[in-house]
């Protein structure tokens, strides 16, 4: 969730709106604090795994795109 200064932007309030409308389709019990409480741990964790550099890490299984021959 981003806040913008433009006219047609979406407000934080607007995103948390569309979120808990979404929300309480599948449930419609759900309280808006717990959904912010999981919106806000959605974004920290979001930005946790935007700082985690894999570029350097080889894969731990070797992968070929080709099938061995006589495989289905």
């Amino acid at each position: 969730m981003t806040s913008r200064t433009e006219s047609d932007s979406i407000t934080p309030s607007d995103d948390m709106a569309d979120v808990l409308s979404r929300v309480r389709h599948v449930d419609p019990t759900a309280e808006e604090a717990a959904v912010r409480g999981y919106v806000r741990e959605i974004a920290e964790a979001s930005s946790l795994l935007d700082t985690v550099e894999l570029a350097d890490v080889p894969l731990t299984v070797a992968f070929s795109p080709s099938w061995p021959e006589g495989s289905i």
